[in-house]
């Protein structure tokens, strides 16, 4: 016997098709990596602009495809679904919305393993530790640290990781410990659909 798909899902395809309509710009946006509460202030500050719906790509996908015959070429959008996306919807240009998307995106800071954007570089100088274990913490992390005059102390300038290589654990909890943020997170626009075109 065929079961009727879940009714919330029904629903949720509904919710979508309603952006879908109701917007001439329709964005498709990649969130993966987005923290939840980072993620729900970056929604708060769009409210105003645009209308964004976060969900499951098979359901974007029916979404996209059940409104085709309304949107000519808007199922166009599906292949540029990956990772986790949400669809955005707005009656702004896609240029403008890509100046908003690009607006909420902030630094970050590394949980270690992910592949470092730029070289990351350590400044020679004082920390704001008082000494203690913290020093041997520093050099494990490859930081050339040492106690001078009652503080702890970065004895010399250095790249700890080079653009493109994975950033160490250790070394992930020292950078944020130093206040350094080396990852971007926010909303990535991967593709928009406007009269036809994608």
């Amino acid at each position: 016997m065929d079961r009727e798909p879940a009714t919330w899902k029904q629903d949720y395809v509904a919710d979508l098709k309603k952006v879908i309509e109701a917007n001439p710009v329709i964005g498709i946006v990649n969130i993966t990596g987005i923290p939840a509460p980072q993620l729900q202030k970056m929604r708060a500050n769009l409210r105003d602009k645009m209308t964004l719906l976060v969900t499951k790509n098979n359901l974007l996908l029916l979404a996209l495809s059940d409104m085709d015959k309304d949107r000519k070429g808007i199922s166009e959008l599906v292949d540029l679904i990956d990772g986790q996306c949400a669809i955005v919807g707005s009656t702004d240009n896609p240029f403008k919305m890509f100046k908003i998307m690009e607006a909420t995106k902030t630094a970050a800071p590394a949980k270690g393993g992910e592949l470092a954007p730029d070289d990351i570089d350590i400044k020679a100088g004082e920390t704001p530790f008082k000494p203690g274990p913290i020093v041997g913490d520093l050099q494990q992390a490859g930081i050339p640290a040492a106690i001078e005059g009652g503080k702890v102390v970065i004895k010399k300038s250095k790249t700890l990781v080079k653009a493109g290589e994975p950033i160490p654990a250790n070394t992930a909890q020292m950078l944020t410990k130093l206040d350094i943020f080396p990852m971007t997170v926010g909303m990535n626009l991967i593709g928009v659909y406007e009269e036809g075109i994608v």
